[in-house]
């Protein structure tokens, strides 16, 4: 109940307030909104890039394998030759 209370005092106390306050909060509001969908979007992108690495390590490992497998081959047919 007092949470309830609290918040609704809060909201008596807020749309109490003079209008040139509310002026000024609003600017402060429209900046703040901004500034939380900047964080969202970069936050997003940060994902996106670690799972792109992600996915450039998982291949650069394949194509290690790859080559390694194929100089054992080589090996193998350069040794035959001698």
């Amino acid at each position: 109940m007092a949470i309830g209370e609290g918040v609704s005092n809060l909201s008596d106390v807020i749309l109490a307030l003079p209008p040139e306050i509310w002026e000024r909060a609003e600017g402060f509001i429209v900046i703040l909104k901004a500034i939380g969908v900047l964080a969202l979007i970069y936050f997003v992108y940060i994902i996106g890039m670690g799972i792109l690495s992600f996915r450039r390590a998982r291949k650069l490992k394949q194509i290690e394998d790859k080559i390694a497998l194929i100089d054992k081959k080589l090996d193998k047919l350069l040794k035959k030759k001698k």
